[in-house]
This record gives C-alpha cells, sequence and structure tokens, in this order.
C-alpha cells in the first residue's frame, strides 16, 4: 500500500512539472534601448513556437530617430521589423540624436535650422547671425546698436541717427538732443558740453545724463577786496565740498551771516546775462573751474566777458567753510590743468574776487 501511494504521488509531480517547462522549440525575445531615453520597442516577450513571426516596432522620442537593429549585420533599419522566431532573440534598438546642423539642438526643438558651424546658440538653437532682436534688419552679430527704435532707419552697423543730428548712434554720446539744438552740437553729438557757452556762462561740469550740469559766470561780481564775512563766527552748515553743494552753501551762508557786502551776498543778487540764481561756487566746483579756467577764458572774452586773471583780480572765494575764520580760495595765478587745489585763507581777507556759478 506505501508503495502504490508513493508512486502516485511520484507521478503528479512529473506531470506538474512537464507543464511548467517551456514547450520544445519555444523562443523569447529581449529588447534593450540606446540612448536610454531615445524611444522604446513595442514586442511580444514571448514563448514563441518556432518558426513564428513576429513584430518589432521601434518608437522614437523627439529630436530621435531609429538608426539600426544591432542583431543584424545587414544594417537593417526596417520599422516595423519582422522577425521569424527560429531562436531566442536578444536585440538593441540604437536611435540617433537628430542635430542636422550639429548645434546641439534637437531637430524638432530647433526653431533656427542650418545655424553656421560652429556658432553658439541660445535653447532654441538659433545663433546671433540668425537673429535681428529689435528688427532692424541688421542680424545680432552685425548689429552694433541693439534696441533700436522699432521703424528707425539704420545703417549697415545697425545703427540709426535717433535726434537727426547726423551722428550714428553708435558714436553719438548725447542721442536724444532736442531738435532746437540740432545746431549747437559738438563732434560727440551733444549740445551740453565742456566749453558750450549757455545757460548765461560757461559749461564747467556736465552730469552723467548729459543734459545738467554747472555753468561759470563770464565776468567778476564787484571789484577786488571783497571779504568772505563773518570773520571769528562759524557759519552752520556751509561745509559742502563736494560739486553741488555750492547752493546750498550759499543759502546757508545768508541765512546764518547777516553782514552785506560778502561774497555770497553778491553771488546770490547777481542777475548776469538775465539769470537770478546764481551761486558761490564750492570747494570743488571752484577747483573744477580753476582746471578748465583757460577754456572758460576763451568762451568768455569771446562772449563779452573776462578772464580770470585781469588787473589784480587773481584769487576767489568758494562757498566753503573751514572753520570759524577761515574759508577756502583758489589762486588762478598758480595755472591750470588741476596743478593745485583751494586753500584755505582768513575770511576777512581783502583781496579776493567772486566769480559765480549755476546750475541748469
Amino acid at each position: 500500500m506505501k508503495h502504490f501511494f508513493f508512486t502516485l504521488i511520484f507521478g503528479v509531480f512529473l506531470v506538474f512539472s512537464s507543464c511548467n517547462d517551456d514547450l520544445p522549440g519555444s523562443f523569447y525575445v529581449s529588447v534593450q534601448v540606446s540612448p536610454d531615453s531615445a524611444g522604446s520597442v513595442i514586442f511580444n516577450r514571448g514563448p514563441h513556437v518556432e518558426g513564428t513571426e513576429i513584430t518589432l516596432t521601434a518608437v522614437a522620442n523627439d529630436n530621435y530617430e531609429l538608426f539600426a537593429w544591432n542583431h543584424l549585420r545587414d544594417g537593417e533599419t526596417s520599422n516595423p521589423l519582422t522577425v521569424v522566431m527560429n531562436s531566442n532573440l536578444n536585440t538593441v534598438a540604437i536611435f540617433l540624436f537628430i542635430d542636422n546642423d550639429k548645434d546641439g539642438v534637437g531637430e524638432s526643438d530647433d526653431v533656427c535650422l542650418n545655424t553656421p558651424y560652429g556658432e553658439s546658440v541660445n535653447v532654441q538653437g538659433c545663433s546671433a547671425s540668425q537673429l535681428d532682436e529689435d528688427n532692424d534688419g541688421v542680424s545680432d552679430d552685425l548689429d552694433q546698436c541693439p534696441g533700436t527704435i522699432l521703424g528707425e532707419g539704420v545703417d549697415e552697423t545697425g545703427c540709426g541717427d535717433t535726434d537727426g543730428d547726423g551722428l550714428s548712434n553708435l558714436v553719438d554720446l548725447c542721442p536724444y538732443t532736442q531738435e532746437a539744438e540740432i545746431d549747437n552740437v559738438n563732434d560727440s553729438g551733444c549740445h551740453i558740453f565742456i566749453g558750450a557757452y549757455r545757460e548765461g556762462g560757461v559749461v564747467f561740469y556736465v552730469d552723467e545724463t548729459n543734459e545738467h550740469g554747472l555753468v561759470s559766470d563770464i565776468q567778476n561780481l564787484g571789484n577786488v577786496g571783497i571779504v568772505w564775512g563773518c570773520y571769528g563766527s562759524e557759519v552752520d552748515n556751509s561745509d559742502g565740498m563736494a560739486i553741488g553743494t555750492g547752493a546750498q552753501n550759499t543759502l546757508d551762508i545768508l541765512a546764518d551771516c547777516s553782514e552785506d557786502s560778502t561774497a555770497a551776498f553778491y553771488a546770490a543778487n547777481s542777475v548776469s546775462q538775465g539769470y537770478n540764481d546764481w551761486f558761490l561756487p564750492s570747494h570743488d566746483e571752484l577747483d573744477q573751474m580753476h582746471c578748465l579756467f583757460e577754456v572758460i577764458d576763451s568762451v568768455a572774452t569771446l562772449n563779452g566777458g573776462k578772464k580770470f586773471i585781469f588787473d589784480n583780480h587773481y584769487g576767489y572765494w568758494s562757498s566753503t567753510q573751514d572753520d570759524e575764520n577761515f574759508a577756502y580760495y583758489q589762486d588762478f595765478t598758480s595755472g591750470g590743468n588741476c596743478t593745485n587745489s583751494p586753500e584755505s585763507y582768513p575770511k576777512r581777507y581783502l583781496y579776493l574776487s567772486v566769480r559765480a556759478a549755476r546750475a541748469f
């Protein structure tokens, strides 16, 4: 009885095992993709009975195309590919990146096809030679004036003449000169420039906008012998040194020093050339006037004014106070070209002059 039971169990085991073995003549398919992210392949892994025809279908991702199946020696690129199963099939679907102009941007993402070889491109595959960001008809690689106003005519460098002064924006330092000033521009295209006679005097300082600055009066105010004033008393807040502080220094002197006929008084009450907002220049403003005094002299005399050095005039007060007894002045006999700076001198000194300035 025991022998019969063992034989029965062993027979069932053999039957069960034979049911899980592959049938003779059945084969499997294994497919890989290279590069991994290039695409995929649709196929049936099997098992497949010998002689069965199967189909492999390669599906390329954007910017890729099927190049070959690596198990085929003849370079077969058929897609879909039909294969007769006579053995297990192990293959790789090889895809190629499509970039015909070799700019590193795939063909389906490349906005600018046929980029010249070697040119750098943006994320859209466009090089500067293929772009014209300001739509002026000159490609960005040649355009020396990017940002041209739409519709403005340009030359071969991509530069126009915005203000119509005859100078290309490429060299025009002041490309927005007003029409009324076109005939007054210099070689840099600016109507406001060092040495220009305008706004009641000679320009000796221009700020970064090329629209504002300072002018020196073309003549002195009063005679030699004007004092700074208030010797022995410190004038509050009249210690501004920098360019741009002279006007406030002058107001502070007038507010805190009641003496008449001081240097600040003469400057503030001037109506030279029809302007009434003159002031006594600060330390640095007077220093700049001294640096450029030969230019100022030349233009001033051409317009009916006087040089800085004439008769007994040689030294000029600034509006910058040093302390209760001293203020800064500039000796113009020392020569121009910034050879020296203003020096501190007693505020009661009687041998100095006044040359006012104004801002525009």
